[in-house]
């Protein structure tokens, strides 16, 4: 007979196991309840439909940075080129929606992609260029090399703060949606509902926000080890029936798994090559660099393409050209470029490309066909530039500062002497600790990215250190105290030319001056001043050593000149041409022209003097007809 205690030992083990299978089978019914369900009617869409290979999509605007379009593991992915990039797009959903994405990041510096719901502010914010979105958003979705977060806010708040957290495996595929519907926003990953709570916007979502970055520092780009993020999609829940989206076929191109877990390295096509006739061209090898901009690698690789087409013409018809400035002149190049490059220069082939940290430099092969080349050539003149790079450095701080005396005096200098010139110190891209860097470390490879914004021909780029020796009060000996700040301005210059063979240092120097005064602000006003008047002395000698090296004589005739009147208005014209630095008279018609650059400018900058026409031109003489 069993004791009674036994029997109701295994009664209650027997309810228990009964209650337990009883609460597994309720919370695999709750969890068949749970699944994500999209929504019905898509606004936004970002697939392999519209985000073209090695191109980009018109589904989102740029903010920062660059990227493109790439196929990875049977994926179209977009893979940003440097940590910063920051997309989004104006977009007002209604109360019921859902949001959905997948992403993979690598591990090499934890990369990670932040998927954010913009308030008003934060769409205002991303017009303005402001890569944070204005810092606040109403839902924050962040997928990193080992986890998840989440935050849900009905109140746009800090979108780094984050409630939900889960740990996942790296350089895998996750998937991540949003449902909102009626009040409540629930967070799915990888299939499995991870939160869930009450969301009432106290004012209209009014966009979508994306931003990458990383959370370690290292030594390898993050263009190769990113974070990717693919099948974006927004959604309404319309109340319609819900219709099965039609899976879109895998591309016929799609990558192999990359070796060693990086992404695939870009492949560079080269242009078809087209029949040309019995037209006999000059096969030419051309370089061109362009500086990454707020991160947008891919501009730079196209203004680097553009300018290693220009520098094959150059060296096919033996010229050297520069134009004034991105912004003033390198539409005009491009337009060139577009609407008559493709006519005179064929067969372009792209056989290098290397990324560097700030700039991309591109080497093409091409057919340059001459004729065609120089009437091209003749649409964009040159007026060599000096850009000025100055910054200041005092005790923790470094700063360009356009206001300082020695930068003041230094560009007087040079305008003085004809040259245009371009101050870096309004260029918010210009990062005054890395040309503290460049100077100290003598990096001026790193200069040819700068150099190449405006196209210069020359760039003077300095450093002036203020050490204050003395301050007010301080005891000085003998218990005496210093009435005066003294501080000693130090700069170490360098002036640098362009060649074929890269950068040249044609000059450099090293000064020193001594301000006294009450307060230390004043005081390193005074030393810059003392300092701005030893340069200007140091740098004339080796300016003109300089213009020395580029200057040549031109004969100039003009045709259909009958008289003295005539011919001095012309003199004149000629001496206020860029770059002329002297005009001599020879004779009715005659001029002996002292001209600091390549003859072809001068032959273009007289065809544009209304009462001259160009006849011809060699590299030591230029003729024209009076009209």
């Amino acid at each position: 007979m069993k004791s009674p205690l036994l029997i109701l030992l295994v009664t209650f083990f027997s309810c228990a196991v009964s209650l337990g299978q009883l609460k597994l089978a309720q919370l695999s019914s709750l969890g068949s309840l749970n699944t994500f369900n999209a929504g019905d009617k898509v606004i936004l869409k970002v697939n392999s439909s519209n985000c073209p290979p090695g191109g980009v999509t018109q589904e989102l605007s740029i903010v920062r940075g660059g990227y493109e379009c790439l196929d990875y593991k049977g994926k179209r992915w977009i893979r940003p080129f440097d940590a910063g990039l920051s997309l989004f797009r104006d977009i007002t959903p209604e109360s019921n929606f859902s949001l959905e994405f997948e992403f993979l990041a690598f591990k090499e510096g934890c990369p990670y992609v932040n998927v954010l719901l913009l308030s008003e502010k934060g769409v205002v914010a991303a017009k303005k260029g402001d890569y944070r979105f204005g810092g606040e958003a109403f839902v924050s979705l962040r997928g990193s090399c080992n986890s998840f977060r989440a935050v849900i806010n009905s109140k746009p708040t800090n979108y780094e703060v984050f409630e939900y957290e889960r740990k996942i495996k790296g350089e895998e595929i996750h998937k991540v949606a949003l449902s909102v519907r009626n009040g409540m926003a629930s967070i799915y990953l990888d299939g499995k509902k991870i939160a869930a709570e009450p969301f009432k916007p106290v004012e209209s979502i009014k966009g979508v926000g994306i931003f990458f970055y990383k959370i370690f520092s290292t030594d390898k780009a993050y263009g190769d080890y990113p974070a990717l993020i693919s099948n974006l999609k927004l959604s309404l829940y319309t109340g319609k029936k819900q219709i099965q989206q039609e899976s879109l076929p895998s591309p016929a191109t799609t990558a192999l798994p990359p070796p060693s877990r990086s992404l695939p390295k870009r492949v560079v096509s080269a242009t078809p090559s087209r029949q040309t006739g019995n037209v006999k061209c000059i096969n030419s090898v051309g370089i061109g660099e362009a500086s990454v901009i707020k991160g947008d690698r891919a501009s730079a690789k196209v203004e680097a393409t553009a300018r290693a087409k220009w520098d094959a013409i150059e060296k096919a018809l033996g010229v050297t050209t520069s134009v004034k400035t991105i912004v003033q002149n390198f539409k005009l190049l491009d337009e060139v470029i577009k609407n008559e490059v493709g006519g005179f220069i064929k067969d372009v082939k792209v056989i290098k490309e290397e990324n560097f940290e700030d700039m991309v430099r591109v080497q093409i092969k091409g057919c340059v066909y001459p004729k065609e080349a120089e009437k091209a050539l003749s649409l964009v003149s040159r007026d060599t530039a000096f850009s000025v790079i100055v910054i200041t450095k005092r005790p923790g701080i470094v700063e360009l500062d356009e206001m300082n005396p020695v930068t003041t005096e230094l560009i007087n200098i040079l305008n003085q002497q004809g040259f245009k010139v371009y101050d870096f110190a309004g260029n918010p891209n210009v990062n005054p600790y890395d040309i503290e860097k460049i100077i100290a470390q003598r990096r001026f490879i790193a200069l040819r990215a700068y150099m190449s914004r405006v196209l210069s021909g020359a760039i003077v780029v300095g450093k002036v250190e203020l050490i204050p020796s003395t301050r007010t009060g301080q005891d000085i000996g003998y218990g005496i105290r210093a009435t005066f700040n003294v501080v000693t301005a130090r700069l170490n210059y360098f002036l640098l030319t362009h060649d074929r063979d890269g950068l040249r240092i044609i000059a450099s120097g090293s000064l020193s001056a001594m301000g006294r005064a009450p307060h230390i602000e004043d005081a390193n006003f005074k030393a810059m001043e003392a300092l701005a008047q030893k340069l200007g002395s140091d740098m004339l000698g080796k300016i003109e050593r300089y213009m020395a090296s580029k200057r040549k004589y031109v004969t100039v005739v003009v045709k259909g000149i009958k008289n003295t009147t005539q011919n001095f208005a012309i003199k004149e014209k000629l001496q206020r041409i860029p770059w002329v630095q002297s005009v001599e008279d020879m004779g009715l018609g005659k001029f002996r022209v002292n001209y600091l650059e390549n003859t072809v400018y001068l032959a273009n900058a007289i065809e544009r003097i209304p009462e001259l026409q160009l006849i011809e031109f060699s590299t030591t003489e230029v003729k024209a007809r009076l009209l």
